[in-house]
């Protein structure tokens, strides 16, 4: 400590506290209003000691810190125990802006005196300019337990364990953010130690396991989340997003209910019926499932799925039609092969005959397109785009050229390279699937 450099000047000179009197400056306005005067202990009130300690304390608020550092440092020769003095030249350093020194003094009065209030609450804002903010906390902390009514430093301290608290969820954030998830994660987990009730913080921590595909932790800390604060939707959503990834689609929907009931809105509704439709899906035969990646569908496998998108639809329009299947019988998708066949969608030849194993070909795509945008919907008859499309490779005399043009034309099917149609090009899983979501678009009932 530098400032100990005073002592030893003291002692060249000679001084002693009788012969070092100074005329007392007249104090109106104190320089540091906010800095708590170093009391002295009852038992050395009246002593030459506590006389020169109150003149340093002068002049340090009248802001002559030289003179004050003289006096507090002279009144620490004569008596060295003396630790309000100590805190004095603690108080000194600090309003200096020299923190590390001001410590230092603050920590040699606390050796002599441990529960000294002026030390502690000095010690404190000279860590605090040095921005060390949670050991300032542990020292206004000893603070308050020297003095518990000390009500505005009780909220000080909350405010300062909050701004601390926010500056290390920045830093979690900002590695998130960044796709340093190992970082993130860490960070996040050190910011629930110091603040372990605040149900926000599982929530962004579970967001950035289960980018990490770790379900398990994600879901324990959704948990924990929602038992803090039961209302937290974002919560709900993301344990139901976890669950449907895992395929627990009954705890999905539980999930998604507890959010529709904290926060109902479109994005939940539009949740709760995928999840409806996936729940559904679930229970169609294996051969559904397997259509999506079939390189070529069938006439069965896109009955299925235009059945399963469009049952409404497809029962309104077929009212009380009839259909007669000889050769699907024992297909898997037997009942949606009735259904697309009642409402016209999908017709069998004069011999009754479906055929559910033929693959199906562009051009038989656009005709039942356009079927399916002509049937009657809710009552009303669909709107079809009155803009028709023209292809490089399929002139308006070809048999598929009227069906082709108005599929494409309505935006439900696509035109291959260099504006091409390719009517006998067979039609894959994923480009049937893609096609009636389209057209879901248009004649509603898609699901």
């Amino acid at each position: 400590m530098r400032r100990l450099h005073a002592v030893g000047i003291v002692l060249l000179c000679g001084c002693v506290l009788a012969s070092c009197a100074t005329r007392l400056p007249v104090v109106t306005t104190p320089a540091y209003p906010t800095y708590p005067f170093p009391t002295v202990p009852e038992e050395l009130l009246g002593t030459r000691a506590a006389t020169e300690h109150e003149r340093a304390w002068l002049f340090l608020q009248a802001g002559d810190l030289d003179e004050a550092t003289r006096l507090f440092a002279a009144t620490l020769q004569a008596q060295p125990d003396f630790h309000p003095s100590g805190a004095g030249l603690g108080f000194v350093e600090l309003a200096r802006r020299e923190a590390d020194e001001a410590v230092a003094w603050f920590d040699r009065a606390l050796t002599l005196s441990p529960a000294y209030l002026p030390a502690l609450l000095g010690r404190g804002e000279a860590l605090l300019v040095s921005d060390r903010v949670d050991e300032a906390i542990v020292s206004f902390q000893a603070a308050l337990g020297a003095d518990p009514s000390l009500i505005g430093l009780r909220q000080r301290v909350a405010e300062l364990r909050f701004t601390a608290l926010m500056d290390q969820v920045a830093l979690a954030r900002a590695a998130s953010e960044a796709g340093r998830d190992a970082d993130a994660r860490a960070a996040y987990e050190r910011v629930i130690a110091a603040s372990p009730e605040s149900s926000f913080l599982y929530v962004e921590l579970a967001d950035v396991e289960r980018r990490q595909a770790d379900t398990d932790a994600a879901l324990g800390h959704l948990e924990r989340a929602v038992a803090l604060e039961p209302n937290v939707g974002a919560a709900w959503v993301m344990m139901s997003d976890i669950y449907v990834a895992r395929g627990e689609l009954e705890r999905a929907e539980q999930a998604l209910l507890r959010a529709d009931a904290v926060e109902p809105g479109e994005d939940i509704a539009r949740r709760l019926a995928s999840l409806e439709a996936r729940r559904r899906e679930a229970s169609f035969p294996p051969e559904y499932r397997e259509i999506e990646t079939a390189d070529a569908i069938t006439r069965g496998q896109l009955a299925a799925l235009i059945g399963a998108r469009f049952e409404t639809l497809l029962a309104e329009a077929a009212a009380s039609r009839t259909a007669i299947i000889t050769d699907a019988r024992d297909h898997w998708a037997y009942d949606w092969v009735i259904s697309v066949a009642r409402a016209g969608v999908m017709e069998a030849d004069s011999n009754y005959m479906f055929q559910p194993e033929r693959v199906v070909s562009r051009a038989d795509l656009a005709q039942i397109v356009v079927r399916l945008l002509r049937l009657p919907a809710d009552g009303r008859v669909s709107p079809t785009a009155g803009s028709r499309a023209s292809f490089s490779d399929l002139g308006p005399g070809h048999l598929s050229y009227s069906a082709a043009s108005e599929a494409v034309g309505t935006g439900v099917l696509q035109p291959l390279e260099q504006n091409t149609f390719q009517p006998g090009r067979a039609v894959a899983g994923t480009e049937a699937m893609t096609t009636l979501g389209r057209l879901g678009g248009l004649v509603g009932g898609g699901r």
